[in-house]
């Protein structure tokens, strides 16, 4: 338009020409190289529009500059991890008045005013795995056999020791005889026996062995043992505890009297602890003249 306008006066006032003579190239010369300008810009998409002409003004290029290499700037994403998207920064009003742009027109302005591509941003996502460890608890495991001297065949009772003897000894020790004797049940030699030759109204025997288990693992308890005694009547029995606990009790017996008859005692707990203590008893009532065998004693795992 600016040629245009300038050729328009070289036609109406010739003389004017003349008389400017060089003045005039020089104005046709500028004129010239203004449009050229322009037509370079137009051919470039570089529109000196208002967004532009903001971007170039002094007093905004460079705040314009900062935020067009972060605009633009290309993001290289890890391979390994997802990428989380860049949101570009906001445009504030305080460092330059482009807040009511599409992002079309700064991307065209921003193209414009950079003179080389921003060196790329690589984004890298850290990926944390979490690992669940389990850790599996040493397992427990007791020495064969639990019960020590179960079988009574070291002739002796310990590691057993009795812990209660009613009628208590030695007054009626004449009468009442305790300890490891022969025979004992099958082919053994030994056996725990008890014999109340004074039919005392009350007996009551208790062996006792503090045992090595694995605490809350399950256990089998058996036991070989007779009973006879010298009236008619159920008023003879054995009993096993595990720490106070009842684990097995006999049906009464209404012998009156031998053969000795070996039968089989049997139960089964839950170790409440490591070092329980195994008890079994002995007991009769209303002057019986009761005898008594014990002999393979075991406790295995279940």
């Amino acid at each position: 338009m600016a040629l245009a306008g300038l050729l328009h006066q070289a036609v109406a006032a010739p003389n004017a020409i003349e008389e400017r003579g060089l003045s005039l190239l020089h104005i046709f010369f500028k004129a010239g190289v203004a449009e050229l300008n322009y037509m370079t810009a137009l051919q470039n998409n570089c529109n000196r529009d208002n967004l532009y002409r903001s971007f170039i003004d002094p007093r905004y290029s460079v705040s314009a500059s900062s935020f067009c290499s972060t605009y633009i700037q290309p993001t290289i994403s890890s391979t390994t991890t997802a990428t989380t998207t860049i949101a570009p920064a906001a445009l504030g009003k305080r460092d330059f008045p482009a807040t009511t742009y599409p992002p079309s027109r700064l991307s065209s302005a921003c193209s414009c005013i950079l003179t080389a591509t921003p060196s790329p941003t690589t984004v890298v996502t850290t990926v944390v795995a979490t690992v669940t460890v389990k850790t599996t608890p040493i397992a427990c495991s007791v020495a064969i056999p639990i019960v020590k001297n179960g079988d009574f065949e070291t002739g002796s009772l310990a590691p057993w020791s009795l812990t209660q003897v009613i009628p208590a000894l030695p007054e009626y020790s004449q009468y009442l005889t305790v300890g490891v004797s022969s025979p004992g049940y099958g082919v053994s030699k030994y056996a725990f026996q008890a014999n109340d030759q004074f039919a005392s109204s009350y007996v009551e025997i208790d062996i006792a062995q503090s045992l090595t288990l694995c605490a809350g693992a399950n256990y089998s308890f058996a036991v070989k043992f007779y009973m006879t005694d010298a009236h008619d009547g159920p008023q003879t029995f054995v009993e096993a505890f595990v720490d106070n606990s009842l684990i097995a009790l006999s049906e009464a017996s209404d012998a009156s009297g031998p053969p000795i008859v070996w039968k089989t005692l049997t139960g089964s707990f839950t170790a409440g602890s490591a070092k329980p203590t195994l008890t079994i008893e002995f007991a009769a009532t209303d002057y019986l003249a009761v005898q008594w065998g014990l002999d393979n004693v075991v406790v295995t795992p279940a």
